[in-house]
Formats: structure tokens, sequence, C-alpha cells
């Protein structure tokens, strides 16, 4: 005989125990209920220890993880979530997020907030234990003596990162929380890269998850048709039959080998890049003074100032960077992008920085439809204007000049992941006549988009002053007047 017994439904309590059912049961974000795409309830349900995921941009695991920590922290007493970020801002980002999200739940079911910070939010329990669960974030180090679950966001990022992941991993072992890697892809190098693809030696404690930009509502137009069709497209035929207006922005004002690895999961070859990864992310700080206008620089400089300019052409934005040197260090202070903005306005903001600032050399890109810009700023600013021919004689001088600075650790870039990408992007290569090349992929799909222009910008301000006589004579002291004041400065 065949006995038939319904298994009861689940209750509410059952559902609200769960981290999933908690935040879609209780939670909102801007009064609206919590919705999470088939990616992220996958996240949440995973029980293993070490998870690691593979993702395009903006996919919202930042804000995931805040969702998990937050429930985290209400479902459990004396719990502790610990997220380590590419820089500061992503650190304070993601308590920004937990602290909404905690605001937003009803009044009946919020814990006592006793601690709320910038860097940490503590949540005192309802109960008589009165314990604290904390969410702590950090820029990206090894978190010390807190255990619990631990979330390297951006791993690949990181300057440090095999550091901080050997100190992150220290502490989990003796805990029972999780330990998330969680990144897009930069290259084939480093610790994210080792454990995501396996080809130096197998990972066997981590389940890995791969989220490409096909799976995200908010990129894809059809998802479930592109979980099964898109993995068999070329690039350019996914997003034309699947990609949002976004993603068919980023398509189109990306290098095609950026697009792949910000978006689709490609771990680039690092074998072409005249600037590898290893050269360039030991140069970043998260710490560098940055100024948006150039009225916020103060009145008076350690060092000088000189600035690079690098006219667009057609879909290409111009793009000015002001680097101030001090000793034989190279500072960067300004990154200005200029994007389909009128030459007669370009004319005159740099008109504005050249009366406002102190610029001992401004070298701007004269080739082509920069001659005309160039001449009219030379009319006006004479020997401190320096016209640069783009031919590939000079781009050479120039990325080996940056080259140097990179190997000597001389220069200072901000965290710009874009900055970053473009640095990475020049690639040497020989020409059919045997000349050398430097620039970016100029064949193939890569051909209609950019030509890494905050690179150029930066490369001419940075370049070893050879205009005439000797490297001292390059820093001879100059008296130059601005708006009815004197500056004594170095040219």
């Amino acid at each position: 005989m065949l006995a038939i017994v319904k298994q009861p439904e689940p209750s509410t309590l059952d559902l609200l125990s769960t981290v999933l059912g908690f935040l879609t049961g209780l939670g909102q974000w801007e009064a609206a209920p919590l919705v999470f795409d088939g990616y992220q309830q996958a996240f949440l349900t995973n029980a293993a220890k070490y998870r690691w995921v593979v993702k395009a941009r903006q996919v919202g695991f930042s804000f995931l993880f805040a969702c998990e920590a937050l429930a985290r922290c209400y479902l459990r007493d004396n719990h502790t979530a610990v997220f380590v970020s590419y820089n500061l801002d992503d650190a304070k980002e993601k308590i920004n997020y937990a602290r909404q999200l905690h605001e937003e739940l009803p009044l009946c079911y919020q814990k006592r907030l006793v601690v709320d910070s910038k860097t940490e939010l503590g949540f005192q329990s309802n109960g008589p234990s009165k314990r604290v669960s904390r969410i702590i974030s950090n820029p990206s180090k090894a978190p010390r003596g807190k255990q619990g679950d631990i979330y390297l966001d951006e791993l690949a990022h990181y300057t440090n990162d095999h550091e901080v992941y050997a100190g992150s991993t220290a502490l989990i072992v003796r805990s029972q929380g999780q330990f998330t890697g969680c990144s897009s892809p930069l290259g084939r190098r480093g610790v994210f890269w080792e454990i995501a693809e396996q080809e130096l030696r197998p990972y066997r404690a981590y389940t890995r998850q791969r989220v490409p930009w096909w799976l995200c509502r908010f990129f894809c137009t059809d998802v479930t048709a592109a979980a099964h069709e898109a993995p068999a497209m070329l690039t350019e035929e996914r997003v034309a039959r699947f990609g949002s207006q976004d993603i068919q922005d980023q398509f189109e004002s990306l290098l095609l080998e950026d697009f792949q690895q910000e978006f689709e999961l490609v771990f680039c070859d690092e074998t072409y890049s005249f600037f590898p990864y290893e050269l360039i992310l030991p140069c970043t700080s998260d710490l560098l003074v940055l100024y948006d206008e150039f009225g916020d620089f103060p009145d008076s400089l350690e060092g000088r100032l000189i600035a690079g300019f690098d006219v667009g052409r057609k879909r290409d934005t111009s793009e000015l960077v002001i680097v101030e040197v001090v000793g034989d260090a190279y500072f960067v202070r300004l990154m200005r992008s200029y994007d389909r903005v009128p030459f007669a306005e370009q004319e005159a903001d740099l008109v504005r920085m050249m009366n406002v600032l102190p610029i001992a050399r401004l070298s701007i890109d004269h080739t082509g439809i920069g001659m005309h810009l160039t001449e009219n700023l030379q009319r006006t600013f004479d020997v401190y204007v320096r016209p640069e021919t783009f031919n590939q004689a000079n781009k050479e001088i120039w990325c080996n000049d940056f080259r140097i600075l990179l190997q000597q650790q001389r220069v200072h870039l901000p965290k710009d992941r874009i900055l970053v990408s473009q640095i990475h992007s020049i690639k040497k290569r020989l020409t059919a006549s045997g000349n050398v090349s430097f620039d970016v992929e100029a064949s193939g799909e890569e051909a209609r988009s950019g030509h890494a222009d905050k690179f150029w910008a930066l490369a001419l301000a940075c370049q070893k002053e050879r205009f005439g006589g000797t490297d001292e004579d390059a820093d001879a002291d100059v008296h130059v007047t601005v708006l009815g004041e004197e500056f004594d400065h170095v040219a």
C-alpha cells in the first residue's frame, strides 16, 4: 500500500531564519522589497566554507555582501563580518549600504545600533545577553584578530593581494565563518586568478561562481535566453542580441580586451603589455591627494606643476593630467576628461588653468586637430606650452620614460581602474617594416574604440625633459606672473 503524505509548508518563522528568507521577507531598499537575481540567490544560499566569485563589474556584489552581513548580524548573536575592499571609498560604501538596510527594516525587528562609524557598525542583541554583532570594513589590508565571515572584494586589484589573502585565510581556519573572494579579472596574475582558474595547481576547497553581464537583469534584456545562448556567441553578437543600452555603451567605449575583462570574465594575457600590472599596481595609492578643480590647489606647493593634454579624436575624449614633481617623484594631482566638449571650451579651460596655477610646462598633442589649439595657447603662454608630435619615435621615448618611473616607483597614481586599464593596454610591437610600435590594439573590433587617452596625457606630463640644453637647465628657476601674483618655480 502506497501512502502519500503531504509535507507541511515551511512556516514564516522558518523562512525568516535563513539569510535569503530574512532579506526577502523583511528587507527593503528605498522603500521597495528586496529582489535578487538568480546568481545572487545562489550566492546567498551557498553554505560552503570557501567561496570564490569571478564576476562582471557593477553586478551588485558589494550590495549583496552588505545584505548577507546585515542578515547574519540579526540572525546570530556575537557575529562578525569583515569586508576588505579595493580602496577606502569602497569600504565606506558597504557600510552605507548596511546602515540603510538596517534603517529600512521594520522597527519591531530592529536591533539597537550601538556602533556607527564610517567603517564599522555594531548591533546589540535584543536578548538578555546584549551581545554585539559587528560589520567592519577596511581598505585593502589583511584583517587581524577578527574571526567570522571575511569578504575580499575586488581582490585581483589589490597591490598586496597575496599578503591580504594569507592573513585572511589564517583567521578563517578556526572560525565557523565563510571566506569569500570576489573580483572582476585583472590579468593572468595574482592569487585571485590562481584560485579562479587553477592553472598552476588545484584549489579543491573552493566553490566557484561565474557571473558575466548577461546574467544580470540590469544589463541583459532576456536573462533566461542569454544564460543558454550567450556563452556560445562572440562578444559583438551577444551584446547586440542581449545587451541593454548601458552594456552597448560600454562596449562602444572600451577596447574589446578591456570589455571582455571587465564584463565577460576574461583574464587577459599579460605577456603583450608594455606595462604589466606588477609594475602599475605598486605605484597606486588610496591616500594620494587629488584635486577636482584648479582652485582647489593650495597657494604654496611643495613641488612644481607640469601638465599633459591629449586631444581627443572622433569618439575619443580629450584628457588633462596635472602632476606635481617633488624631488624626483611624480604625484598625479588632477585628472580631467573632456567628453564631446567643443574645442573652444577645452581651450578656455586650459587658459583658465594656466592663469590660475603656476604650470611650469603644458605638453600638448598638436598633431592634426590639436594644432590650432596648441598655437592659440602658445601665443598667450609662450615657452610654458610645449607642442608634442604623436609619432612612433616619440611614443617610444615617452613609454620608456614612464616605464622607468614605474620600475623605480617614482610615479604615484590614484587607484583609478580606468587609468590602470589604459596604462596596461599599451603594447609594444614590431611593425611589418621592422619598426617599433607603441599603442593599443589597432585591428579588428578594437580599432573602433579609444586610444588610451588618459595614459598619453599622463605620459606627456611625466616625460623626461629633453627640451634642449642639459637636465640641469630644465631645473632652472623661472619667474612667472599669474593673475597679478608672482610665483618663483621650476620650469
